[in-house]
């Protein structure tokens, strides 16, 4: 039965090192596809980790050479690693955890206990506090658009491991059944790495969800701006068509002489083209219908557009993209004038091109409250914040895209928002 349990607590420890490992390389790089040599590498890692697990305590320079060369093929076999970032990565893995299990080890030192239980749980008190670790560079690495999970359930959750280091020391002071000591401390081991698996995988939901709510959004924007278009050109129809029939009254007019029906019908069409809610006529089809769109919303809560656009009519930007950051912002500034009580409701909206990059400069009153959260980030100032503040993340994220930058600024109360697009190829 003895054996049996070392057995299965080696295996346990491979287990335990193979996530490790997987874990921190998915951290910096994208998993490739499996292929057959990936596969082959890690069965020669397991192999090989299971015959170190046999053999603990005679750890020596060639097994040493061989545990890196196999994790750096790891790395290379199944990851999208180029460059020289893994030979660093791999140094840095490779001494946190020698120096950690170093560490554990010290620490054990002055513990009285039997030698080899105190090897197995030196390895097993390392390898937990390395799954904490790569847990942490994990979530850090992939975090997105701030945190998902709140920090106190990170606290609740760093008990676990806490606990299990408890129970693994005192397993040392166990006198029972050693068969059972070792499966214990296969199940506190398997149990961190099972946990954190699963935080892991909640993360990675609520963070789908997340994208699944800016998308719709964005959706909703672009849906918003082809209705626009649609409308527009429904109108342009009705215009020529009525254009047509108030030209057949001039002409009759002209014919017969009479210049007062000519000339109330000229005034009456040069009234219908002052008072049409067309505001941008840049050229760029889809910057004026965005523009035009919101300014036929804005108009409904008294707000104004003093506009300055100086663009070609085709940009390097997608059409999508320039939707998402331009209906966005105008929405943003539309909601913050129109709850201005005391001061003018105007919206300040600049485009130019300078240097391949399209600048976008959107400026407005506003009389509410802005705060920001922990990560400086703005919250909305709606009443369902959790359905709501996406709009300034979707343009940060396609500011990014672009290799530009999107920077807010707030001050006399004056909200203002600079978005740098930098063009690129299509």
């Amino acid at each position: 039965m003895h054996d049996l349990g070392n057995y299965i607590l080696n295996l346990t420890m491979v287990i335990a090192a193979a996530w490790i490992v997987n874990r921190f390389w998915g951290s910096f790089f994208e998993k490739k596809k499996n292929s057959f040599l990936s596969v082959v590498v890690w069965i020669f890692y397991f192999i090989f980790q299971m015959l170190n697990q046999c053999n603990r305590g005679n750890v020596n320079l060639p097994s040493t050479f061989i545990n890196i060369v196999l994790i750096l093929m790891i790395a290379i076999c199944g990851y999208n690693c180029t460059g020289k970032a893994k030979y660093f990565l791999l140094l840095l893995l490779f001494s946190v955890w020698s120096l950690l299990e170093e560490f554990v080890f010290f620490m054990l030192s002055g513990v009285e206990g039997e030698q080899g239980s105190l090897d197995v749980i030196g390895v097993v008190i390392s390898n937990i506090l390395m799954i904490i670790l790569v847990y942490m560079v994990s979530v850090t690495r992939n975090k997105k658009n701030g945190e998902i999970i709140p920090n106190n359930f990170y606290l609740f959750l760093l008990m676990i491991p806490v606990g299990s280091v408890y129970i693994a020391i005192n397993q040392l002071y166990y006198k029972g059944n050693k068969f059972s000591t070792m499966i214990t401390t296969c199940i506190l081991l398997l149990f961190n790495i099972i946990i954190f698996e699963i935080y892991i995988k909640i993360n990675d939901i609520f963070m789908y969800e997340k994208e699944k709510t800016v998308y719709a959004q964005q959706l909703d924007i672009i849906s918003g701006n082809t209705a626009e278009q649609e409308k527009i050109m429904e109108e342009f129809h009705e215009e020529k068509h009525n254009l047509v029939n108030e030209l057949i009254v001039l002409k009759g007019g002209i014919e017969n002489d009479d210049k007062e029906t000519v000339i109330r019908n000229l005034n009456k069409i040069i009234n219908n083209c002052h008072n049409a809610e067309s505001i941008s006529n840049s050229g760029n089809s889809t910057v004026d219908a965005i523009i035009n769109f919101k300014y036929a919303v804005a108009r409904e809560y008294g707000i104004d557009f003093h506009l300055k656009i100086f663009i070609p009519s085709k940009l390097p930007i997608e059409q999508c993209d320039m939707g998402v950051v331009l209906g966005n912002a105008i929405d943003n500034a539309i909601e913050a004038a129109k709850e201005c009580k005391s001061k003018e409701k105007i919206i300040r909206i600049s485009m130019g091109v300078k240097k391949e990059s399209c600048i976008i400069v959107i400026k407005n009153l506003y009389e509410n409250k802005i705060t920001k959260d922990k990560n400086g980030r703005i919250l909305s100032t709606k009443k369902e914040k959790h359905r709501h503040g996406y709009g300034l993340k979707s343009i940060e994220k396609i500011a990014e895209e672009y290799h530009g930058e999107a920077i807010v600024d707030f001050k006399d109360d004056i909200f203002s928002l600079t978005v740098v697009l930098n063009f690129k190829d299509f």
